[in-house]
């Protein structure tokens, strides 16, 4: 079960209200406090996507975009993604320079227990003073990423995964094992910064598109 609140326009009241039960069944789509549609066909039919009408004429598209350990909810006003829905670019920026500050903070975390604390499992792990400064790195790409570039992503995506395959070549050459559990959180890390970048090349077409609109 679950509801998700949202505006029809940037900076607007959040109006509209979807909810819905268990594997999507009984999906509503509630507008100031009006039920305008509702279906009950599950994840199946949602997958496949459902158009509504609004009052005032407008067409909300509502769809499930299943990726790589992501289920997105696109919810779309006439083709335009509304704004903090997941698919809108300005959200999946966002999210990216979020999931960014948390790994900044929980590195930093790590790097002080581990100099505060000798431990040889953590020294062995390579935390301290490298995982401070890992950590200071990652949030400065996160500002950046907030603030709408696209070079901070990019460059995120590099570090992490040049990461990844150090960690793995040091893992492989010491006789250990690759932890699933540790590559697939990469995998999904990495997978967030390619949607942020490619939200920045859409908020920079429409930004174009925009542009060219005006007389």
């Amino acid at each position: 079960m679950g509801s998700k609140k949202l505006a029809l326009e940037a900076g607007g009241p959040q109006r509209l209200e979807l909810s819905w039960g268990l594997f999507w069944k009984k999906f509503t789509v509630t507008l100031d406090g009006k039920v305008v549609g509702t279906t009950d066909g599950g994840s199946s039919e949602l997958k496949k996507g459902v158009d509504f009408r609004l009052p005032d004429g407008s067409t909300l598209s509502v769809q499930i975009q299943s990726g790589v350990l992501q289920v997105d909810l696109a919810v779309k006003r006439d083709g335009v993604p509304l704004p903090g829905s997941s698919t809108d670019p300005e959200q999946r920026i966002k999210s990216a320079a979020y999931m960014l500050y948390f790994l900044a903070g929980l590195n930093t975390l790590v790097g002080v227990i581990a100099m505060a604390i000798p431990n040889e499992a953590l020294e062995a792990l390579g935390m301290g003073i490298g995982s401070v400064l890992f950590g200071a790195v990652t949030a400065v790409l996160g500002f950046f990423t907030y603030r709408g570039t696209r070079v901070a992503p990019i460059l995120a995506i590099v570090l992490y995964v040049g990461d990844t395959l150090i960690t793995l070549m040091d893992t492989v050459a010491q006789g250990g094992k690759p932890q699933v559990f540790g590559f697939i959180i990469r995998v999904y890390i990495v997978v967030t910064l390619v949607k942020a970048v490619q939200a920045v090349n859409e908020l920079r077409r429409q930004g174009e598109a925009g542009a060219q609109l005006q007389p």
